[in-house]
Order: structure tokens, then sequence, then C-alpha cells
């Protein structure tokens, strides 16, 4: 072998005279090739003066003095042009281009091309290090995707895709101030779109979300500039179907329409204007099925609430679902927010529980952070919510429909004006039977045809036969009989204060 295999440097022969002559060409070849740069690339014609050590890449075109030599590396050494063979893996750093070849065995080629396809890389970081949670991490100041157009081989679209595991898992996009989170979009925790915000990280609002079955649109937290809607029906107190003169209340016993004492019993009173005197605990049950006609949302859960009064002469400890809260005292409307759980999924009970007589007016509660003011709509679209839940279908003083179907029983025909949430319980006031016109709490059949009065063999039983959507049919039974004939059309007649009354509260 007389040269070296890669570099194909000559190597002295034994018992070779001048040997010098062929170490030093040894030697140039290492100079010309270790840590190679050359002049230019593709260069097919002799420069006119060249300096002792330029180096150049052939072109494949190469004529004169490099005619033949196309590819290869032109070494100008000791006055004349030298040829070295290019092997596969020299690199090249051309100084006219400030690039680096590559040589394949064929052609030389950028490096750029050995690296524009990366797999499998753990971790990548640009302008700052990636860890084991930020395995792509980069430090800079913009950056910018551009669809691959279809005259270079793509469609001119551009998409992002992001897929998380499972529908409890978290897909979002954190915006961050300082480190600490301040917004967030994304499908968080469920398969829902969201975009939230946060003061400080910690506490976030739901400032939008949209239902993922539906499509449907929702503002948890409030919309600027419109009053959102009032999740209590009957927040003024005005509405009393009962009707309640104000004054004690067992625990569970219902006063104004919607509104019930809490735990212990309370003392409340109202004035004509709305203004509420309160001593123990109040409350109202927020019915779930109206969340999605007043939110746009399923249930209240996870969603942030602000309840307000105005003008509370202290501070009101309040409850809303499993959140407490205190309504600080002053003029104005004042208010204290919560936001629920996840799993506060039902009804929502709502309680103010001031620690001494209290004074304030106009209850709301809103979805939202902010207190937004009063706006009462119409009494009678009031009256209608609040008959969904409790309805008088017959008070003292009046008489209704009524029809003796059989030997014991008396149907009673009642309209129901507004549909009740729910099948109805029969609520009385304990009543007696009168065989004549009736007062106090008394009631009487009277029979139109006959001109009288029937009279009671037996006790007296009271149940609801029916209550549909228009209408109910409370029926009356004898123990023994009523008098007159089966069949006989009239009307019951009730003292002044005796009433009969369905009640769906949730």
């Amino acid at each position: 072998m007389t040269s070296t295999p890669h570099l194909d440097l000559p190597l002295l022969a034994a018992a070779q005279a001048q040997k010098h002559v062929t170490h030093n060409e040894a030697l140039a070849s290492l100079d010309a090739l270790v840590h190679l740069a050359v002049k230019e690339r593709n260069r097919v014609a002799a420069p006119g003066s060249p300096q002792e050590g330029d180096r150049y890449l052939l072109g494949s075109d190469a004529a004169g003095v490099f005619a033949g030599h196309g590819g290869e590396i032109a070494l100008f050494d000791l006055g004349s042009w030298r040829f070295l063979v290019p092997r596969p893996g020299w690199r090249a750093y051309v100084e006219a281009e400030d690039a680096i070849l590559v040589f394949d065995g064929a052609q030389w080629r950028d490096l750029g091309r050995y690296t524009r396809e990366l797999s499998h890389v753990e971790r990548l970081g640009i302008g700052t290090g990636a860890d084991d949670l930020n395995r792509l991490a980069a430090k800079l100041n913009a950056a910018l995707f551009t669809a691959l157009g279809a005259g270079e081989g793509g469609t001119g679209d551009l998409r992002f895709v992001l897929n998380k595991e499972g529908a409890a898992s978290v897909l979002s996009q954190l915006y961050q101030s300082g480190y600490s989170g301040r917004a967030e979009t994304g499908l968080i925790g469920g398969d829902d779109f969201r975009i939230r915000v946060s003061p400080d990280g910690s506490a976030w609002h739901d400032a939008l979300r949209v239902d993922a079955a539906t499509g449907l649109v929702s503002f948890p937290s409030g919309h600027a500039g419109e009053t959102a809607p009032n999740l209590l029906v009957n927040g003024h107190f005005l509405v009393n179907q009962r009707p309640f003169a104000g004054g004690a209340l067992a625990a569970g016993a219902s006063g104004f329409d919607r509104w019930k004492a809490g735990p212990g019993g309370c003392t409340i009173a109202r004035t004509a204007d709305g203004t509420v005197t309160l001593t123990g605990p109040v409350e109202q049950v927020v019915d779930v099925a109206q969340a999605a006609a007043l939110t746009g949302a399923s249930s209240y859960a996870g969603g942030t609430l602000t309840l307000s009064v105005e003008n509370p002469s202290a501070p009101i400890p309040v409850v809303v679902g499993t959140k407490a809260a205190t309504i600080p005292a002053g003029s104005g409307r004042r208010s204290a927010t919560v936001t629920l759980d996840a799993s506060e999924t039902g009804h929502v009970t709502v309680r103010l529980h001031p620690a001494s007589a209290c004074t304030f007016a106009r209850v709301r509660l809103e979805r939202g952070a902010v207190a937004t003011p009063w706006s009462a709509e119409p009494i009678e679209i009031t009256e209608a919510r609040c008959r969904r839940y409790y309805q008088r279908i017959a008070s003292g003083g009046g008489m209704v429909l009524a029809q003796r179907v059989s030997g014991n029983l008396i149907d009673v025909f009642c309209p129901l004006p507004t549909p009740m949430r729910a099948a109805p319980a029969l609520l009385t006031s304990g009543f007696a039977w009168s065989g004549a016109a009736p007062s106090g709490n008394q009631i009487a059949f009277f029979d139109n045809a006959a001109g009288l009065w029937a009279g009671l063999s037996g006790g007296l039983a009271l149940s609801l036969a029916r209550a549909g959507a228009g209408s109910a049919v409370v029926r009356l039974q004898a123990g023994t009989s009523f008098s007159g004939s089966p069949g006989a059309v009239g009307a019951l007649h009730l003292g002044a204060s005796a009433f009969i009354a369905l009640q769906a509260e949730p």
C-alpha cells in the first residue's frame, strides 16, 4: 500500500530515497484537509493570482487546468495546483457563503440536510433550558407559523391540533404574568370550551363557556352592560299568595312566596316598598331546572355567584350552596361573591342570617363576580314564576266549580294559570264542613239545581285527583255520604279564612 485509505496521504517505502519529499507531501495534504475550508464552491476556472494554500471546491463543468477534476478539492501548493479526491463524510467550510458542506460520496450537500428531520427528541430548549415538565421551552420575542403553500407541496392551510387523554383531563393555553396565571382557554377538566381569568393565579372566574353537546354559549360571570337575571324569585318580597302578615316563622315554614324560615326559625316583616326587617335565618331554594333558561348552563356547578341586597343596616352572613360569606353593611347595593364547587350540580340553597335584627331590600343572586343594579320584572311575571311552586286554587270568601260525582264524592275543578314545576302536594287550612253558607274556616257545597246546601255524613277527607298543565281536581270524600243527588253541579264555597293550595317547592 502506497497511500492511506481515507486521506490518500503518500506513505514512505522501505529504502526509499528522497523520503523527505514524500513526507512533506503528506504534511501538505494534512495541512489542506484537516479543518478544511475553501474559498468558494463550484469553481470552474483557476483564479488569475492564487495565493499559496488557497483551496476551492470545483464545479462539475470545471475547465482549463481544472478540467477533469469536477467535485474535487483544488489546492494551490508550491506554485501549482494539486487535486484531492473527497471521501464520504468529509466536511468543508465555504468562506464565501459562511456554510458547511458534507460530501456524501457523490456530491457536496449542505449540513442542514442532515438536521432537518428530528425524531424522538426528548427535550428541546430554544434560548433557555428544557426540563422534565417543559420538554419544549423557548425564550424569544416573537414566533411565526405560516402555512405551507400549494406551490410548495402543501395545502395552504395551517391547523394546530392539541389533544388530551380524556374528558377529565386539561387541554388549555395558560397565559401568565410573572409566572402567575391570569387567563386560560381550552377544555379545562371537561369537554366544554371555557375562557377563564384570575386576578392572582389562585382564584379563577369563568368568563365564557360553550357547551360541547349543544354549542350553547353562556357567560357564567355575567355580561358587562347587561343586567344579569335574578336567580331568586320574589327578591322584593312583594308577592304574597298565602297571604303572610309578617311575624314569626317556624323552621321550614313558608312566608312570602318562595321564602321560608331557616334552621331555628325566623321573624320577618316587610313594608309596602319591599324593605325587609329580619331576625334569624330566611332562605330560598334555587331550582336547578331553571339554570338553563337563566344562565345557559345545565346547573350552577362551578359557577361564580354574587348575592346582593340594598342598604343593609348590619353585616349579613350568608350561605350560597356550600359556601359562606358576609354582605357588609352600608348604603347602596352591597354584595358577597362565592364560587361553587364543581360537584354542586343540584338545587342551591341561599340563606341570609343576620346576627340581630337587620333591615335590607331587594335581594339579588346572579352569575358573575359583580353585583349589577336592581332590575324588577313586572309583578305579574314574578307572581307567575311563584305559581310554579305554590298556588292558592281556592281562597277565603270565594267559590269554585264543583260536581257531586257519586254519593260520597264531590270533585272540585280548579284552574291552574301556571303549570307547576313538579307533581304538587295538596295543602288546606284544615277547614270543617258546613251544611249552610260557610264562615271562618269552613267550606260548603251548594247544589245549583236543587238550590240546597249539601249535608255531610261521616268524616271528610281530601285528595288531589289530578293536577295537569291547566287545571287541578280536588276530591272531597265523605265518610258515609253527602246529601242531595249524585251528578249535581254546583259550587264549593269557602269561608273567609279557608283555603286550598298546591305546593311544589324543590
